[in-house]
């Protein structure tokens, strides 16, 4: 694998932030930076990398609480990605009204990402699957060559993402999950935006929701 994977736990809900790095270029992407994290920071700095990008795999307010921090410490170059349909709930603040404060996320993200869209770290490509559901505007980031998948709160080891909230679908995660996440190789690994990495072969054989 060209890449290394590096898991941070931030915020009150314990999500996970993940810190991709290409080895040879040190090029660095953050997926889903729950909160503003000196030990990221640091973490950064002391293996020179250059963060290069911020991908968001849906606009809830605890998994892009720290995109604005990251975007002022390392420049206007840095830029975040998301997708058209979370837009939306970017503007509304990321549904916190919903759990009882109000948050601002700054600025809307500049890049404007669909499914199939393509996005690189160094040499290694990620395709965006939009797996809508737990919200509309949620996606999943898959590498084919290494067989890894940044799934967001579509699924978690031995679990679904919830859609009692207001935006969500039942129907619609169920799909995501049946036509865009078991498909995928049984091997795939699969690292979620809480709790512990597993597998499609895993989800598929012991999930009860499934």
């Amino acid at each position: 694998m060209a890449l290394t994977i590096d898991t941070f736990i931030l915020g009150p809900i314990d999500n996970n932030t993940y810190l991709l790095s290409d080895k040879t270029s040190k090029e660095a992407v953050l997926i889903d930076p729950a909160a503003p994290s000196m030990k990221i920071a640091q973490h950064i700095e002391k293996n020179n990398l250059s963060l290069k990008q911020i991908w968001l795999t849906h606009a809830h307010f605890d998994h892009i609480g720290g995109v604005r921090w990251f975007l002022d410490r390392y420049g206007k170059d840095i830029q975040a990605a998301i997708h058209k349909d979370a837009v939306n709930l970017w503007k509304m603040g990321g549904s916190a009204r919903d759990f009882g404060f109000d948050f601002n996320p700054g600025p809307l993200p500049k890049i404007i990402i669909s499914d199939n869209d393509i996005l690189k770290i160094g040499t290694t490509e990620f395709t965006v699957l939009h797996t809508p559901g737990h919200t509309p505007g949620h996606v999943t980031f898959y590498n084919a060559q290494d067989n890894i998948a940044f799934c967001g709160d579509v699924i978690f080891y031995h679990g679904i993402g919830r859609t009692d909230l207001a935006i969500s679908n039942t129907p619609n995660l169920m799909k995501s999950i049946s036509q865009k996440i078991l498909p995928l190789p049984d091997e795939t690994r699969l690292y979620p935006g809480h709790g512990q990495f597993t597998t499609v072969g895993e989800e598929k054989n012991n999930n009860p929701f499934l």
